[in-house]
């Protein structure tokens, strides 16, 4: 028999034409081949006793199109990773499958940690403020564990936006921003890292805008609770389902510095929502989807307040009185105090609220501002009260100096007052002629007497009216009611000027009492409610 040697090309170029697995026999020409089972080739010509016979190894490679995994401490980190996650053996688009210890199938578990950088922009008007910080994800992927392979290397493969280009990735998402974006100057800052037993830990160093829905009853003694919230957007909570780390989920820079606020704390929580054809929360997939939130605790400094708004505005307040202890004749510089420390106040108060948003409700802030504007105008009607007083010509008639009645006397007009005492005989001796005609009657005679009167030893005329009637009737009813007639009353009589003088002496008390008790309110609403 005779042995010829045949080109290797020529054997696979058989191998592929007649896909041959055990042993097959075709004619070609003339020629007969065998293939065996341990790969040997067997070719003679049909009629012939001469055989052929060819050796090849079939290699792996030829038989499976996977790329091996055999000699991987032989290989570069990059090329090891390329062939785990090639397609035959990974589904970048399928979330890993995870089994508890009883064997079922559970949802992926994805854990999560914020380390908070910078919280700054608070602002007030837009509802917004800025954040950020290094977001870390963790979850396990059998798929991609490699300690079978690598069983020598204990620590993990890491790598940037390539490797992750690589993975399965979950797609979280923050609902309440209003624009994010990952940090980085001339790459991402991005890093992945695969451990081998397949956890996989992404860290990403992330701005974003988010709203806070601040309110501000209590300004600027508020306290706000600004709220980050993840979700899932792609998977529901039968495929991911997402937590907080045990150990400090939510932590923050030491050197983490705030200007108009002070950081007293945070609270993370888990829950779920719903999204359905009334709540599109997830576009259009329904179902209910994981979430988790951390809320900062945030209190306003009110040092900046106090000392640009409240004491300059209790100062105007208190120069305003000074009008007080100035005569109720003097008005021009009661005049220009009280419309100076008005406009004052109206200028600070303005350069105050401008910085906050225009709000529905009201304000401890606007509480404070209306009261002290009532302050300051109650101290103008008061100067315009007394000055009106001081130009009266008629004294005021009382029955004690009490402040009952210098206040009744002084509020309620004259002619709506009604005496109940008599006319004093000195009240009687000053009544005109031309009344008493008014009181006699038509056929009544009047009689003119010139009696010298004398005082003090000259002697002087003094022309009187009486009526012969009256004069009658008063005789008559003197005599009658002497033994009932009880003393005359005596009255006290102040001057316009004098009352004047009178209020704004009480409008020293009222006035600082008041606001004293205003502001042991105000102090008390505000750090006791």
């Amino acid at each position: 028999m005779t042995n010829r040697r045949m080109d290797i090309l020529q054997v696979v170029t058989i191998f592929s034409c007649l896909g041959l697995s055990n042993a097959y026999g075709v004619h070609l020409s003339d020629l007969q081949q065998n293939l065996a089972a341990n790969g040997s080739v067997m070719v003679a010509p049909l009629n012939s006793s001469d055989a052929y016979s060819v050796s090849i190894n079939l290699s792996q490679s030829t038989v499976n199109n996977c790329p091996s995994l055999e000699n991987a401490g032989s290989m570069a980190q990059m090329e090891f990773l390329t062939r785990l996650t090639a397609g035959c053996r990974f589904d970048k688009m399928v979330p890993p499958t995870v089994y508890n210890k009883d064997g079922e199938e559970v949802p992926l578990g994805l854990y999560a940690r914020f380390y908070i950088y910078v919280i700054k922009n608070l602002d007030s008007s837009d509802l917004q403020f800025m954040v950020q910080g290094l977001l870390q994800l963790r979850y396990e992927d059998p798929r991609l564990a490699f300690s079978k392979y690598l069983p020598n290397q204990r620590q993990p493969m890491m790598g940037e936006s390539e490797l992750k280009k690589m993975l399965w990735v979950p797609h979280i998402f923050m609902s309440n921003e209003e624009a994010s974006s990952v940090l980085g100057t001339s790459a991402k800052d991005e890093l992945t890292s695969i451990y081998p037993n397949g956890t996989v830990l992404i860290s990403t160093r992330l701005q974003a805008t988010l709203y806070c829905w601040m309110n501000f009853q209590k300004f600027p003694f508020d306290e706000q609770k600004c709220t980050t919230i993840l979700e899932s957007w792609m998977y529901n909570t039968s495929l991911v389902e997402l937590h907080w780390e045990t150990v400090r989920p939510v932590s923050f820079d030491k050197q983490l510095q705030l200007t108009e606020y002070n950081l007293i704390g945070s609270l993370y929580n888990e829950s779920i929502t719903v999204s359905n054809g009334s709540s599109m929360t997830h576009g259009a997939l329904e179902g209910n989807y994981s979430k988790i939130s951390f809320t900062v605790l945030l209190t306003r400094e009110v040092g900046y307040y106090v000392i640009d708004y409240f004491l300059p505005s209790i100062m105007i307040v208190t120069i305003s009185w000074v009008s007080f202890w100035l005569q109720a004749d003097q008005t021009p510089a009661r005049t220009t105090l009280g419309c100076t420390t008005l406009l004052s106040f109206i200028t600070l108060s303005l350069s105050q609220e401008n910085d906050l948003m225009k709000v529905s409700y009201v304000t401890m802030s606007e509480v404070w501002f209306l009261v002290c504007t009532i302050f300051i105008f109650g101290s103008l009607v008061e100067f315009a009260f007394v000055n009106t007083i001081w130009r009266r010509n008629n004294d005021l008639q009382l029955k004690k100096r009490t402040t009952k009645y210098i206040v009744k006397s002084t509020f309620v007009p004259k002619r709506h007052r009604r005496h109940g005492y008599r006319r004093t005989d000195s009240t009687l001796s000053t009544m005109s002629t031309t009344s008493m005609d008014k009181s006699c009657g038509r056929d009544n005679t009047v009689i003119t007497i010139e009696t010298p009167i004398i005082i003090g030893g000259s002697l002087s005329r003094e022309d009187s009216a009486i009526s012969l009637d009256e004069q009658d009737e008063t005789s008559t009813s003197s005599s009658s009611d002497s033994s009932k007639e009880k003393p005359a009353q005596t009255f006290a009589t102040m001057t316009p000027k004098e009352v004047s003088l009178w209020i704004d002496r009480k409008m020293r008390f009222v006035f600082p009492l008041a606001f004293i008790v205003f502001n042991a309110l105000f102090w008390t609403l505000v750090y006791c409610l």
